[in-house]
């Protein structure tokens, strides 16, 4: 590994005055600013083979999946650091981890059974998921992307691993593990087979309550348990042993984020055009992924035009009549900021070509609980999975995805044109809407 080490001799000489310079600003690709005071910094290191995504580093153990593993717990500024704790499906620690003060329950309501997120079937009907012995909880069984903590603190191409993902990190057709001390803290060094990279999971125990178990490792997978709606899976381990479970979702445990390489589908298409298989922010073709304005490339949290990037004075700053702009330019592209320049988000002519019957077919599907749309293709039979995404995260029995086109029908510049289609029939539209809307992104890409 190649390191330059840059020191203060080094900085004066390209320029840099260090006796009046009070702090060192880094501005990160993501856009976040980061300031330490200079008697913080020890030295400044650049490596050309450590990887880094949105600031923070991972490993590619070269897994059948492609996983990459981050280095640290979400957190940690260190490997063997244990970071912060998580009750599952919550994005920010705490001090107390009881049903008490678990937010995923109705209003007021402090005990298990009033749960009224991620639910299943599993005939606890005292649960308020169930009427009677009727369920009506919404079956969802993996974190979105608002309730996980990895893509929370993170950013968007960061996620909680799925229990996949954990089986596969400890298969020993895969990896090593062995219980060792970093530093003055015991975990478990991970060590691929394929390529000998490691990565270090602390043993930073495990909140009940307010009280800390340090015996023990515990580190949340992004799934709920498959019996269990008050349940979630997680990897647990000690000295001599390491395992997938299963408890209350309300425990206190660490994260440690993954992120996947997107992949893409030839269709045969005639423009050439390649299909992204999921969703940015998803794991798989059904997991619905983040949402996004049109025009932004960090997750949607907002719902009015007074908070969008490019809204100001009462008009749109960017994309309007003034500047000609109608088409997304890269910086403000979810798909080629979140996943790079090979990635753009679809023109509504790309979507056209995709549901065109000359070249593809339609068909109705589901996976894992999600129903969407499989468009097969006429010319290879590859295929691709759409979810039904509806919009802001509501799922209905329709999807909506984001063009990269703005709707040039509009002199006031403040709609986009997206895909729409209904489960129910073979129909899609690409309509417009307006530009503040949470809608997913399909990314695409060229041969």
């Amino acid at each position: 590994m190649r390191k330059i080490l840059l020191s203060i001799l080094l900085l004066l000489m390209a320029g840099v005055q260090i006796a009046q310079a009070q702090a060192v600003i880094l501005k990160l690709s993501d856009n976040r600013t980061v300031i330490y005071g200079v008697e913080e910094v020890d030295s400044i290191l650049f490596s050309s083979e450590m990887n880094y995504a949105g600031g923070y580093e991972y490993v590619d153990l070269d897994l059948p999946s492609g996983t990459l593993w981050a280095t640290c717990n979400v957190g940690a500024s260190s490997p063997e650091n244990h970071g912060d704790y998580f009750a599952w499906g919550e994005t920010e620690t705490k001090e107390l981890f009881d049903w008490s003060t678990y937010k995923l329950l109705n209003e007021e309501e402090t005990s298990w059974t009033q749960i009224n997120k991620y639910t299943i079937a599993d005939s606890q009907t005292e649960g308020c998921w169930y009427n009677g012995t009727s369920f009506i909880g919404d079956n969802r069984t993996r974190l979105l992307p608002a309730d996980d903590a990895a893509t929370a603190n993170w950013g968007s191409q960061w996620k909680m691993p799925s229990k996949a993902q954990f089986e596969e990190l400890i298969n020993s057709d895969y990896t090593t593990t062995e219980w060792t001390t970093l530093k003055g803290v015991e975990g478990y060094k991970i060590t691929s087979k394929n390529n000998n990279k490691s990565i270090f999971l602390p043993a930073a125990g495990e909140y009940y309550g307010s009280y800390l178990d340090e015996s023990l490792g515990a580190y949340w997978s992004s799934e709920l348990s498959s019996d269990h709606t008050n349940r979630a899976t997680y990897l647990s381990f000690k000295s001599n042993n390491i395992y997938l479970t299963s408890f209350n979702r309300t425990l206190g445990h660490s994260i440690r984020p993954v992120r996947s390489l997107p992949e893409s589908v030839d269709l045969g298409l005639p423009s050439g055009t390649l299909w992204a298989t999921y969703n940015i922010g998803a794991s798989s073709p059904d997991d619905f992924g983040t949402s996004f304005a049109w025009g932004e490339t960090e997750p949607y949290e907002h719902h009015f035009s007074v908070k969008y990037k490019y809204y100001s004075d009462g008009k749109y700053t960017k994309y309007n009549n003034e500047d000609g702009l109608t088409e997304l330019l890269e910086e403000d592209d979810a798909a080629t900021v979140n996943w790079g320049s090979k990635w753009q988000t679809p023109s509504w002519t790309q979507f056209a070509e995709l549901f065109n019957k000359d070249y593809t077919t339609k068909t109705i599907s589901e996976i894992d609980g999600t129903i969407g749309c499989k468009i097969t293709s006429n010319l290879n039979g590859n295929s691709i999975f759409l979810p039904a995404t509806g919009y802001d995260y509501k799922e209905g029995s329709y999807g909506s995805y984001w063009s990269r086109s703005l709707d040039t029908d509009d002199s006031s510049c403040e709609q986009a044109i997206y895909l729409f289609f209904d489960v129910d029939d073979s129909s899609y539209v690409t309509p417009y809407i307006l530009r503040t809307t949470g809608l997913p992104v399909r990314p695409v890409r060229k041969k």
